[in-house]
């Protein structure tokens, strides 16, 4: 097994790792971290199946055009459940409703299943970025009181692990259509690699913020 296949194979055990602590101390969580929790959950399936058709060499890029619409409205939802004091529900209502038709149309009318669904992956990197950075604002507001809560410490390890994924990915979206079919195998392969790593760095920060929040009980 090569260098970057090994990477790409290991860079899977922190999403997995996640998921597994989120089903062991389910019914530990704080109720506001209820759609993180079905975030993990659901992306360590989506991993296992990458997983398993990277191993067999089989496209999976088809799983993105699943994974990116359910991903955009947990993470959606968990951003609501803590920011609904500042925020319109209707803001965040409105946001699922269109990127979800957006992202199926993109899928069906526009970009092939088969192809890395970069379009969706860029508006999706916009919209939580933009809203990681307003956490931030909120998070290190005196007046909120969420950075001297246990939730609040929480939250902020989970706000980290979403800004620094998606900051880095943001541009590997956006040139992914480019390099995957102009570029040769080891540079698309590369490619992934860095996707993964940043992926790992948010993994990381979300591990940290689970054993936080269930020694906090």
């Amino acid at each position: 097994m090569s260098m970057v296949r090994f990477i790409l194979v290991v860079s899977n055990m922190p999403p997995l790792l996640a998921g597994l602590l989120a089903l062991i101390y389910f019914k530990k969580f704080d109720e506001r971290l209820f759609s993180f929790k079905l975030f993990l959950l659901f992306n360590s399936i989506i991993q296992i199946a990458q997983l398993i058709l990277s191993i067999l060499k089989r496209n999976n890029l088809f799983l993105f055009h699943i994974d990116v619409p359910v991903e955009f409205a947990l993470l959606l939802h968990f951003y609501y459940s803590f920011l609904k004091p500042y925020l319109d529900k209707k803001i965040f209502f409105t946001l699922t409703f269109l990127f979800i038709t957006l992202s199926v149309v993109n899928s069906i009318f526009i970009q092939h299943i088969g192809s890395p669904n970069s379009y969706a992956l860029i508006a999706e990197a916009i919209v939580l970025i933009i809203l990681a950075i307003f956490a931030f604002i909120v998070l290190l507001d005196p007046r909120s009181g969420m950075n001297k809560t246990p939730i609040g410490k929480t939250v902020g390890l989970i706000n980290i692990g979403i800004f620094v994924n998606f900051s880095t990915t943001l541009l590997i979206s956006y040139f992914s259509n480019y390099l995957i079919h102009q570029s040769d195998k080891n540079i698309a392969n590369y490619i992934w690699v860095y996707y993964d790593l940043a992926a790992v760095l948010m993994y990381s920060c979300f591990i940290a913020a689970i054993r936080k929040d269930v020694k906090q009980k």
